[in-house]
């Protein structure tokens, strides 16, 4: 039973981060000349994709190795797969209350819940739930250095963009400018030194997002055991 639930879960999350990142992959900029080039780049610009993309590739390995105690690299990819999720719905969720989202129809209303609410909620939940991170403590000050390898290439990945075509009237630029991040708003601008100190402060954001989700899971897990073990007397 234990197993079937689990396995349930990861369908559930797997089939909607694929459907979302599926429906997002296929639905152009609006009122811009498509350009296949373009739409990839600006595809690969967001957050969320690069998320589901973890999430995905987590799942992937977790049913490949089928283990009872996964390998240090599923548990690590699980983490940061986890992290990116709370992140989207931390973002999406402050927008919600700020009354920042507008509706764009039914089902696209649909998918912005399924793909930024529920799959990140289902996610975390699975963290918490079936994930192992006895590896990940074992070896925590790696665990922290390989968490950042792949948010600093988001961030890379994107200051490129900005970089290599800020100029207004850039082929490029129609698909960045007006970036939902602030902070590559500021690339675009040159704003270097406010930059420096959001890449800091964004750096040490997710190293602390990565110690309280280690530290609340084992919480988690230490608190389940107790109560297992006052089952079973």
């Amino acid at each position: 039973m234990f197993k079937k639930r689990k396995n349930i879960l990861l369908s559930l999350i797997f089939s909607l981060h694929l459907l979302g990142v599926i429906s997002s992959l296929f639905r152009p900029k609006r009122g811009r000349e498509f350009h296949l080039g373009f739409h990839f780049l600006r595809f690969f610009s967001w957050w969320s994709v690069h998320a589901s993309i973890l999430a995905i590739l987590a799942i992937i390995l977790i049913w490949w190795e089928n283990k009872k105690n996964p390998s240090y690299f599923s548990q690590l990819l699980v983490l940061v797969a986890t992290i990116y999720n709370l992140v989207i719905f931390a973002f999406i969720l402050s927008y919600f209350l700020l009354g920042k989202i507008n509706s764009c129809g039914f089902w696209l209303d649909l998918q912005l819940f399924s793909w930024h609410f529920a799959a990140p909620l289902l996610i975390i939940l699975y963290f918490y739930l079936y994930a192992r991170i006895d590896k990940l403590k074992a070896k925590l000050i790696r665990t922290l250095l390989f968490a950042l390898i792949s948010p600093i290439f988001y961030f890379f990945y994107v200051f490129t963009l900005a970089k290599i075509n800020n100029r207004p009237t850039g082929s490029l630029s129609p698909y960045m400018r007006k970036y939902p991040y602030y902070i590559f708003e500021w690339i675009v601008d040159r704003k270097w030194n406010i930059l420096i100190v959001n890449f800091m402060i964004a750096a040490f954001a997710f190293i602390s997002l990565c110690l309280l989700m280690v530290w609340t899971k084992l919480i988690y897990d230490k608190k389940l055991k107790k109560q297992r073990k006052g089952f079973y007397k």
